[in-house]
């Protein structure tokens, strides 16, 4: 049998340099820093497509008259008619009048003016509310528009087309 041994490889020993002041400069050596990291550029954002928007009417308050005037005839309000008053008052620019039955009636329909006026963003409150259904008359003052809601007596007794006759109906 041959037994010839492989020779072993020797473990490199590290290298020691010849001179002290190689060593003082191979250990002060700065080493190399990652390169600095550079936010990326972002990019432009991209443009939405304009979003469809509902039709904005000329005058928002006309828009507002005929959605008052859509509650009433929902709730039965009767002889529903709206009047321009802007040229002839200092005090409100238009007029909406409305019949109900009853008092009951009355009551329903100036609560569901006011409900729907504040479900709407941002909410539109009555200014002041006056009248009652003991009266047979309920004021919505609005600043810019009035509801007047009265029972066909009242209304014949006060008669506030005739007073407004000159003003014109709101379209």
């Amino acid at each position: 049998m041959n037994t010839k041994k492989s020779p072993a490889k020797k473990k490199a020993a590290p290298r020691k340099p010849a001179t002290p002041k190689a060593a003082a400069k191979k250990t002060a050596t700065p080493k190399k820093s990652a390169p600095k990291k550079v936010a990326p550029k972002k990019a432009a954002p991209k443009k939405a497509a304009p979003k469809k928007r509902a039709a904005i009417p000329a005058d928002p308050l006309r828009a507002r008259i005929a959605q008052i005037r859509a509650i009433l005839d929902s709730k039965k309000g009767e002889n529903i008619v709206a009047l321009n008053v802007s040229k002839l008052s200092s005090v409100t620019d238009y007029m909406i009048l409305c019949t109900g039955h009853n008092p009951p009636h009355l009551r329903a329909l100036a609560d569901e003016v006011t409900k729907q006026l504040r479900l709407e963003t941002p909410p539109i409150a009555a200014h002041r509310r006056a009248g009652s259904v003991e009266s047979e008359w309920i004021v919505l003052d609005y600043l810019d528009f009035v509801v007047h809601i009265f029972t066909p007596t009242t209304r014949e007794y006060y008669a506030l087309e005739r007073l407004w006759k000159d003003a014109p109906p709101a379209k």
